[in-house]
């Protein structure tokens, strides 16, 4: 995850874009996220902090000078820069409580796929057991039919 930052406006006029050193990693993971980061996020989009309007703020004087352009845009900057962390602050929490449904989620499919086993693994048993019951009874009603067979093969030998 990358994200920019601006520099306030120097003597140069000069804004720099760097890589955050706020990406996520491994380790950054909790357990369980925070409790107040959807409370953060509603309540900053309720105020209106995440408009575009709240941070140009000039005085309303006709003639502004370099300075106060360069203030104002110092304050544009400044505001941009807060907004981009809270975002950016949001999203890591939005991750981490994303994350960690994701694995309490996985977890309980897990579980339940193995009850659901078990309980088709005993009914599975139960059935194959009676069908080597069924089989052995065929095997030997095969066997009896065989010597039956015999028998009256003999049988008819011996009238014919």
């Amino acid at each position: 995850m990358t994200s920019t930052s601006l520099t306030p406006i120097a003597a140069e006029r000069t804004i720099s874009i760097t890589d955050s050193e706020n990406a996520l990693t491994a380790e950054d993971i909790p357990i369980k996220p925070d409790e107040g980061a959807r409370k953060f996020c509603v309540g900053n989009y309720e105020k209106g902090e995440f408009s575009s309007e709240s941070a140009i703020k000039l005085p309303p004087t006709k003639g502004l000078g370099r300075i106060d352009i360069q203030e104002a845009a110092n304050n544009i900057i400044e505001t941009t820069n807060k907004k981009r962390k809270r975002d950016s602050d949001m999203l890591r929490d939005f991750k981490k409580t994303a994350e960690y449904q994701l694995c309490t989620t996985l977890l309980e499919m897990q579980n339940r796929i193995h009850k659901v086993y078990e309980r088709q693994g005993k009914i599975m048993e139960e059935k194959m057991q009676e069908l080597m019951a069924c089989l052995e009874r065929i095997e030997k009603l095969e066997e009896e039919l065989a010597e039956f067979r015999n028998a009256l093969q003999l049988l008819y030998h011996d009238i014919n």
